[in-house]
């Protein structure tokens, strides 16, 4: 979107508000917050979605925009912006002030990689509130967001699909959203 909104020394497109909350607006941009709640609520946004093709137990998936989990294997992510090593509250200013900058210049696919792993204190607030935020980027920017974690994060949050590899009795298995797949083919552990 070419339209933009200054705040301070902020500038801020159109698509960038509408992944605030109200309540977000609220905490970072002051006396404004009104005019810009306004303003992001009664914009509206229109991207063509983003899709993305990945092999996986011999089989060809398509990842629609939203949150896509993985684990215990590696996605060829082509064209895939892959988020800094950012730790604690330096990671949610990145996905709430930065990356959507960096889709307001280019909308690709993203990679989070090592998710479980980005919070040393609060880490399941954090997880959760990080995957919010994920979620809203998705949407408004229209991507796919592929998020590596763990057994655990993958139970976190309601995503779009997973794709799971593990050794169970000895063998490798691989699940694309909780069934089986291939005879451990894809499989990294």
């Amino acid at each position: 979107m070419s339209r933009q909104v200054v705040v301070g020394k902020e500038v801020f497109s159109l698509s960038h508000l509408k992944v605030f909350r109200r309540e977000e607006i609220e905490k970072f941009m002051g006396d404004v917050a009104g005019e810009l709640t306004f303003l992001s609520e009664n914009t509206v946004v229109v991207f063509s979605p983003i899709r993305l093709e990945v092999s996986f137990c011999g089989e060809k998936h398509v990842l629609s925009p939203g949150l896509t989990h993985v684990r215990g294997t590696q996605l060829e992510i082509a064209g895939g912006a892959y988020l800094p090593a950012f730790l604690d509250e330096e990671y949610l200013e990145y996905l709430l002030f930065d990356l959507p900058r960096e889709l307001d210049k280019k909308r690709v696919p993203i990679v989070v990689e090592d998710s479980h792993k980005r919070f040393t204190r609060w880490v399941h607030e954090g997880l959760m509130y990080s995957y919010d935020i994920l979620s809203r980027i998705a949407k408004v920017y229209r991507v796919p967001i592929i998020v590596y974690g763990d057994r655990e994060t993958e139970n976190m949050w309601s995503f779009v699909k997973t794709f799971a590899c593990e050794k169970i009795e000895g063998r490798g298995k691989c699940f694309v959203d909780g069934k089986p797949c291939g005879e451990g083919d894809a499989a990294s552990y």
